[in-house]
């Protein structure tokens, strides 16, 4: 380990305790410690989240922050919490875990021992079925994402050769290795090219930045003197609409008022349609995530029923 580095100790259910070493002050590099300018040019950006503001909130207050997370919301619906909860996810997700290919190759011994670090920095009740499924689902996003700027990493090398001498602190060789071999794949690299240009057809930006759907809905129903958050139609126009810059895409105009057509057609005859049917039928229906609502919010599936049904019968 290098000079005034870190070292986290992680226990698992099984009781085994394992070490992970983190650099001090890898937190303001963007390249690894050994790249050189011929393995790689990277930007230099913000750095790493360490969580050292978390840190500071719990000598504040005394006490670890508390994280509620409501009934299929998915996040936290407070702003604060949703991204204090998603940032030491991230940490989690980067430092802690080993990086498989794919999210289903983690155990649930692994997922456990991550919600367990989890529990240790913030007053969360991970007995509740959805909170503990919301927390897998962010970590599951970060696990996602950090693999996203590695490949990043991977593909600003001058060549698969340079690029697998690139040493990540994060990685043992052999897990980054891993990775090399199936970003390399030619199999790989169709799929994602695949990938990309139908992400491409159906991607618009949107004026929220980095704050989280859920809890950005959250603050406008605060504002209203019902207290009642807006519906997904509202709500759409809030995340995609400003007075000064005007739609974020034509796209995302077309989309509102053809979800506004609707609305009139199918209310004011004897046939109808919820808000959420009007929004589903323009934005169409994605597995596992309801579109126009960010990451959290999940449609009620059987398969998530007959899961949950399960789980419950099991512990009874």
């Amino acid at each position: 380990m290098a000079p005034g580095g870190r070292v986290y100790k992680q226990k698992t259910l099984t009781g085994q305790t394992v070490s992970s070493a983190q650099s001090a002050d890898e937190s303001n590099k963007c390249t690894p410690a050994t790249a050189t300018d011929d393995t790689a040019r990277f930007k230099r950006g913000r750095g790493k989240t360490r969580g050292k503001g978390l840190e500071k909130m719990k000598r504040a207050l005394g006490k670890k922050m508390v994280i509620e997370i409501p009934a299929r919301k998915g996040r936290p619906v407070k702003a604060v919490q949703s991204a204090k909860l998603s940032n030491e996810l991230g940490i989690i997700a980067r430092n802690f875990l080993a990086l498989p290919n794919k999210w289903k190759e983690r155990t649930v011994e692994e997922k456990d021992a991550a919600l367990i670090r989890c529990h240790e920095k913030f007053e969360i009740n991970l007995d509740e079925h959805y909170v503990k499924d919301s927390c897998e689902d962010i970590l599951k996003n970060r696990s996602r994402q950090w693999r996203y700027k590695l490949k990043k990493m991977f593909e600003s090398a001058l060549s698969e050769e340079v690029a697998r001498k690139i040493e990540v602190p994060e990685l043992t060789p052999e897990n980054w290795n891993r990775l090399c071999d199936m970003w390399s794949n030619p199999e790989h690299k169709k799929r994602c090219q695949v990938n990309k240009v139908n992400r491409s057809k159906l991607k618009y930006s949107h004026f929220m930045g980095s704050k989280a759907f859920v809890a950005a809905r959250a603050e406008m129903g605060d504002t209203t003197s019902e207290g009642v958050e807006p519906n997904r139609i509202e709500f759409y126009k809030n995340t995609h609409y400003s007075n000064e810059k005007g739609w974020a895409s034509e796209e995302a105009e077309t989309n509102y008022n053809n979800m506004i057509d609707l609305k009139a057609l199918y209310t004011s005859g004897e046939s109808s349609m919820t808000i959420d049917e009007i929004v589903d039928a323009i934005l169409g229906k994605k597995s596992g995530y309801i579109k126009g609502l960010g990451y959290g919010p999940k449609p009620n599936t059987n398969r998530a029923t007959q899961r949950r049904t399960a789980e419950l019968e099991d512990s009874l």
